[in-house]
């Protein structure tokens, strides 16, 4: 499988907004054998379905989430690291306590429960000690914090998305993604792709628009833009299969391409790159 470069990608931290969001991946797979590319170059091979973490709408190269009975655990590094808190283990009574800005919460090893500043929270499934680390319930950690998080399984064959957002400031509607991801497609990419569509294809794309696409590409269909919803983003489907769409941020209407093509399951490239695209027409 290919392994792109990524230059340097500076951390972003659960509890701050210093950043810009970094949803820049790279997934492939094969066979049931998975790859993820991070930002700064970082592959992690893993078994399909890959899991793609995103905090606050950056990539989390290290998350190594587990799946179990429907819960997401992970590692007790990535709260203290993402989420800026304080962590401390008792070995007698294997429990961890996290805490942070006067919130208290005690994970207990197999525990069907958590604690939150002494009262009982059910969770659907408890830490557990795998390969010797730590690792808690995402969620109940992640709503204890006052955060959001989403599973997304449908965007990609073998690939499961999960999200977690501190704060979502939501100014980009759902149909200002769809028209903004509209106007990339028609106005910037398809103009940039006439000379090389008309050398490869034979196809003449003047006078192309969004309601005659299907008569210039009947392989790609209608635009679609079904929308779904991605925590700090929305992801806007360009055609039915899937195979081209873009991330916007809620937030600042940035756009992010994503593509899926051969071995990619699914790529998130930078604003602007909409080489990704262009695989529909190779």
């Amino acid at each position: 499988m290919k392994k792109l470069f990524a230059g340097f990608m500076c951390a972003l931290l659960f509890t701050t907004n210093v950043f810009a969001a970094d949803p820049f991946i790279e997934v492939s797979g094969f066979q049931g054998d998975m790859e993820i590319l991070y930002r700064d170059g970082t592959v992690k091979e893993t078994k399909a379905p890959a899991v793609v973490l995103y905090i606050d709408g950056t990539a989390v190269r290290d998350a190594d989430a587990v799946i179990k009975n429907g819960t997401t655990l992970v590692p007790l590094r990535i709260i203290s690291e993402n989420f800026g808190a304080d962590v401390a283990w008792d070995g007698e009574t294997k429990t961890v306590s996290i805490s942070k800005d006067g919130l208290d919460i005690k994970c207990t090893i197999g525990a069907g429960f958590i604690t939150v500043n002494g009262k009982e929270k059910e969770i659907s499934s408890p830490a557990e000690i795998i390969n010797s680390l730590t690792y808690v319930p995402l969620r109940a950690i992640s709503a204890a914090f006052g955060a959001e998080v989403g599973y997304i399984p449908e965007l990609a064959e073998d690939t499961r998305f999960i999200t977690v957002d501190s704060k979502i400031r939501t100014k980009v509607t759902e149909e200002d993604a769809r028209t903004i991801v509209e106007k990339r497609y028609f106005e910037d990419f398809m103009p940039s792709m006439k000379e090389p569509i008309q050398g490869i294809l034979g196809i003449d794309t003047t006078g192309l628009t969004r309601e005659n696409f299907a008569d210039f590409f009947p392989n790609l269909g209608a635009f679609e833009g079904k929308v779904t919803d991605m925590g700090h983003f929305w992801y806007v489907e360009i055609f039915s299969n899937n195979s081209s769409g873009a991330l916007v941020d809620k937030e600042t209407g940035d756009v992010y391409p994503t593509h899926r093509f051969s071995l990619v399951n699914f790529a998130v490239s930078d604003i602007g790159d909409y080489s990704g695209w262009g695989w529909n027409y190779q």
